[in-house]
Parts: C-alpha cells; sequence; structure tokens
C-alpha cells in the first residue's frame, strides 16, 4: 500500500477542549481526538461535503471541481476526504481561486494517501485549510480506518453533495453518516442505467435532494437575501486554459455548440465539461437549442 511520510507540526485537540468542533460534540461516537495539522474548519461559517466516486467520470470530476470553485466564492468551506477522484477534484477546486478546504484523513496526518495526491495534500495548507485525523501520528492507511472517518467528513458539515457513486460506494457511507446526524443530503442526478450514477439516483429515490446547480445549495444554507441569490464578482483571472479559451470565443458572439467546438479545437466531451463549468460559475448563459453567450 503506497504512502508518503512527511515531517509535519500538528497538534492534539481532545474531547472538551476549547477548539474541539461543537458539531462532533453532538455527535453519539464523537471521536475522543482530533489531530490537526493547519487549521479546523471555522465554526462561524457553513461548510459543505462534496464526495463521491473514487473511479469517477470527467463529467462527475469537473462538476465536482466547479462545484467548490462555486461555493468557495460564497465563503462556504469545502471538506472532503482526500481520496482519488471526487474527493480531489473537490479540495482542487477550493485550491484554485485560494480558498481554504479541509481533509479529514483516514491514516495519521503525517502520511499522504493516496501518495500520488502529495501536492493536493500540502497546497491544502496554504490557503487556510486543515488535514485532519481521528487516529495517532504514523498511523498505516488501515481500510477500517476509513469509513470510520466519514462520520468525521459529514459531523463537520452542513451539507453532504454526492457527487457521482455506485451502488456499494464509500461516499454513501458518508450519506448514511449524514441521514444519522440529520444532516441535509444533495445527490446530482445522472444517467439511467450508468453504474456511477445508480447509487446518487438511489439516494433521491430515497429523499435525497437533487442537485441542479450549486444555488440549490446556497438557498438551502440561507445565503439568500430577499430570494435573491447573492452575486459573486466574477473573476476570469480563476479560468483555467480551456474556460478561458471558450470564454474568449463567447465574448465575441452568441454560438452553437458545434460552432464552439470548431473554434475552440478542443474535444467535444471536454468542450461540453467546460462550458458547464463556465455555466455553474455564472460565466456563460445557454440561449437557446444548445447556443450560448457570455453573461454580461
Amino acid at each position: 500500500m503506497s504512502k508518503l511520510k512527511v515531517n509535519i507540526d500538528y497538534r492534539t485537540i481532545k474531547k472538551g477542549d476549547d477548539e474541539y468542533p461543537e458539531k462532533l460534540m453532538k455527535l453519539k461516537d464523537s471521536p475522543e481526538q482530533l489531530i490537526v495539522r493547519g487549521k479546523l474548519p471555522d465554526p462561524r461559517k457553513k461548510t459543505v461535503a462534496i464526495v463521491g466516486a473514487r473511479n469517477c467520470t470527467e463529467y462527475g470530476s469537473t462538476l465536482a471541481k466547479t462545484l467548490a470553485k462555486s461555493l468557495s466564492l460564497n465563503d462556504v468551506q469545502v471538506i472532503s476526504g482526500l481520496a482519488m477522484g471526487i474527493d480531489t477534484a473537490g479540495h482542487i477546486g477550493a485550491i484554485e481561486i485560494e480558498r481554504p478546504t479541509f481533509a479529514v484523513l483516514g491514516c495519521g496526518v503525517d502520511i499522504c494517501f493516496p501518495a500520488h495526491n502529495s501536492n493536493v495534500f500540502e497546497r491544502i495548507l496554504d490557503y487556510e485549510g486543515g488535514i485532519i485525523s481521528e487516529v495517532d501520528i504514523g498511523t498505516p492507511p488501515l481500510p477500517h480506518n476509513f469509513p470510520l472517518r466519514n462520520r468525521i467528513i459529514s459531523g463537520l458539515s452542513d451539507i453532504v453533495i454526492v457527487v457521482e457513486a455506485r451502488d456499494k460506494s464509500g461516499s454513501l457511507i458518508t450519506a448514511d453518516y449524514a441521514l444519522e446526524q440529520g444532516k441535509t443530503i444533495f445527490a446530482c442526478p445522472g444517467r439511467v442505467g450508468d453504474s456511477l450514477s445508480r447509487g446518487t439516483n438511489n439516494l433521491i429515490k430515497q429523499g435525497a435532494y437533487i442537485l441542479t446547480s450549486v444555488d440549490d445549495v446556497l438557498e438551502h444554507l440561507g445565503l439568500v437575501v430577499d430570494g435573491l441569490i447573492p452575486k459573486v464578482e466574477k473573476d476570469i483571472s480563476t479560468l483555467d486554459y480551456f474556460e478561458k479559451t471558450i470564454y474568449d470565443i463567447l465574448k465575441m458572439e452568441t454560438l452553437h455548440i458545434d460552432q464552439i467546438v470548431e473554434k475552440a479545437k478542443i474535444p467535444v466531451a471536454k468542450c461540453l465539461n467546460t462550458i458547464m463549468s463556465l455555466e455553474l460559475n455564472g460565466f456563460v448563459e445557454t440561449t437557446i437549442n444548445n447556443y450560448y453567450r457570455v453573461v454580461n
């Protein structure tokens, strides 16, 4: 089992200490301690967990990253488990716009698992985020620790978003904990018959909220004034290469998706995912019949 061990500064927070999160104190199985590198989520701010499949699709990864960016821009903290796939995409979305994100591990906070996430692991701390675990320094990534850490992810959150999940996904364990804890669950709907959509579609059948845009979450969190979703000033410096390419093309004129693909010279699947990201972040909008334009 691969892992990367690093030298770190950390602190131990015991149950009952002033810094111990009040949200976790309410759990029937609250951890006796938290080992923390960096910071804990600010209890004065809203916190949302973004979780999902490790072997996610490009669509799911783009959606998780975009949701994290949009939430972070609205001063909502993003938390996940640093696993491959959706978890990593959620962390990266916050990191790319230099906002805090928090990772709860199933191993010691001196060990990055999976090892190839070492860059994300370190950058979390660059923007006031934190690495959190209930197990001691040096504890390896043992399989039984990961389902247990999911109760901390949901426990620290106000809302849990499940982006993609198979029938028996670890993210569904997080959703189960969230239900036990009385937390709100949002699930992203997927195509009928798609194995990575079965878990999320079943959550919706069982009563989870359907996520159609980040506004659904912001409204549920109460971050709405007089029925209006707060508008965040758009900063094109947050756009990646593909987003900026398409944004610049649409600044000139309204175009059909086929025209965008032709002008941008980007594969169709990548182009569609990029446009989705731009839409969710309020940079572009759909008019009719798959035509798109920049939002003024």
